[in-house]
């Protein structure tokens, strides 16, 4: 029997646990430390006079198979929860209204949310001549605005980076961030006809296809909330979870690494996936190896604060017909944006209410994370309002802050994990898995896992 630690309980850590347990619990013992009281990590749900709110994460994309296929083996298929199909349409907040952002190229082509100029230069795509320089990363910003234009980069892209990563596409890594993005421009030289080509494709397969950023999907989370799937985990692996457990450092030991948590007691394992934020990790090996301790602790965060409120619905003159809208950074708004819950997900409100997801800070705006409820209310009453139309105060009102929520994948990244990669040639039987590596969402942090799991087993040969 193999001895294996996982250090970490959200939903990397958990994960992984559940595919070590499931494909070789015959041939492992494995424990999983979680520094604090409970897991979860960033997900969490609270359940307060009929509102449902997540603490951070509301959801993931159905499009990645091994997530479902990781529910369905802990026998949570009957939880699953997918978003009403009114969710497909989405809002972007531009020049004083929201715009919905259309599938179809005619309906788009013919909204005012970008000007005639703006449009005319986005059609212009397929001409633009393909990059020669393959060898450098390149900013989000930069890609985009190379290929249909400043416009559509900081009225569309703008608000899309900012709503997943709390980030600056100025600054972010394309290669990093939108791997697909990259690629179809290598492919086919334009985003336009790497579409085309998907499309003839997917009618061949009978597969639906999608827009540039990916593979689409439905968003779906879990009935009561995402903190669902964390209880199905502690419920069926409790046995292997010791919490209120912090690891203070990894090293090497005779025949694989030593864990030692806080107070001084140390345990010996064969093997160790690290599952804890990357800042963290950096402190646990910093004995062990100092370069990598140090590339881990380059890896930068931004603050975050999502705030769940509830209204009266007659409060609010605006249909809420959809998933939310996002706000380009340009537009001079302090919040990111503002997701509809209660019309995504069933039962998020009880009869006659609604609730409004709203997300302020990320690295545009660090400070945000700092203001008192109060401010932060004040910031996204004066804000919502002229948009929605609020004719009253919120009902319900849960605010939470993360100062280092969303790692940011600054262009460079992929060579710093390159670098990562060849350094851990060097300890055998460690692994790091989380939202700091290869993307920030649910799927991604399960498909690291898997990863990490799958190289963890070769090397003990399981």
């Amino acid at each position: 029997m193999k001895h294996i630690a996982i250090i970490g309980g959200g939903i990397a850590g958990l994960s992984a646990l559940h595919f070590l347990r499931h494909r070789y619990g015959d041939r492992c013992r494995v424990v999983l430390y979680e520094c604090e009281d409970r897991l979860g990590g960033t997900i969490g749900t609270d359940r307060i006079g009929g509102f449902i709110s997540d603490w951070g994460p509301n959801g993931f994309l159905d499009r990645i198979p091994l997530t479902l296929e990781m529910v369905s083996e802990l026998g949570a298929d009957e939880l699953l929860d997918p978003a009403d199909k009114s969710a497909g349409k989405r809002y972007i907040y531009n020049r004083g209204r929201l715009h919905e952002i259309s599938p179809s190229p005619i309906a788009f082509m013919r909204s005012p949310l970008l000007s005639l100029k703006g449009r005319l230069r986005l059609v212009a795509e397929p001409f633009i001549r393909k990059r020669r320089d393959w060898d450098n990363d390149e900013s989000i910003f930069d890609f985009v605005s190379r290929r249909i234009g400043s416009e559509a980069a900081a009225t569309m892209v703008d608000s899309m980076v900012s709503g997943i990563f709390g980030g600056d596409s100025r600054k972010l890594s394309l290669e990093a961030c939108f791997p697909i993005m990259r690629k179809m421009e290598y492919d086919h030289g334009s985003l336009v006809k790497a579409m085309i080509a998907k499309k003839r494709a997917a009618k061949k397969s009978g597969k639906s296809s999608s827009g540039p950023s990916g593979p689409g999907g439905q968003l779906t989370s879990f009935k009561n909330g995402l903190n669902t799937l964390i209880e199905v985990f502690a419920e069926r692996y409790g046995d292997a979870i010791t919490t209120g457990c912090p690891i203070t450092e990894i090293a090497r030991a005779e025949n694989g690494y030593r864990v030692v948590r806080e107070g001084g007691a140390a345990v010996e394992f064969d093997a160790v996936i690290c599952a804890a934020p990357a800042f963290a990790a950096a402190d646990m090996v910093a004995g062990m190896n100092q370069s990598l301790s140090k590339l881990l602790a380059s890896i930068p965060y931004a603050s975050i604060v999502v705030a769940c409120l509830g209204y009266d619905r007659q409060d609010i003159a605006h249909d809420l017909d959809g998933f939310g809208f996002l706000i380009p950074r340009r537009q001079g708004k302090r919040i990111l944006g503002s997701i509809w819950t209660s019309s995504i997900f069933s039962g998020r409100s009880p009869e006659g209410m609604v609730q409004l997801r709203t997300m302020i800070g990320g690295d545009t705006d660090p400070g945000a994370v700092e203001l008192s409820d109060g401010e932060l209310l004040d910031i996204i009453t004066e804000e919502l309002s002229p948009v929605l139309g609020l004719a009253g105060p919120a009902a319900y009102i849960r605010i939470f802050r993360y100062k280092r929520g969303i790692p940011q994948f600054l262009v460079g990244h992929p060579a710093r994990m390159s670098q990562m990669n060849d350094l851990l040639r060097d300890f055998p039987g460690l692994s790091f898995t989380g939202n700091a590596y290869e993307g920030v969402g649910l799927n991604d942090c399960v498909v690291r896992s898997e990863k990490a799991v799958m190289a963890t087993a070769k090397h003990l040969g399981l």
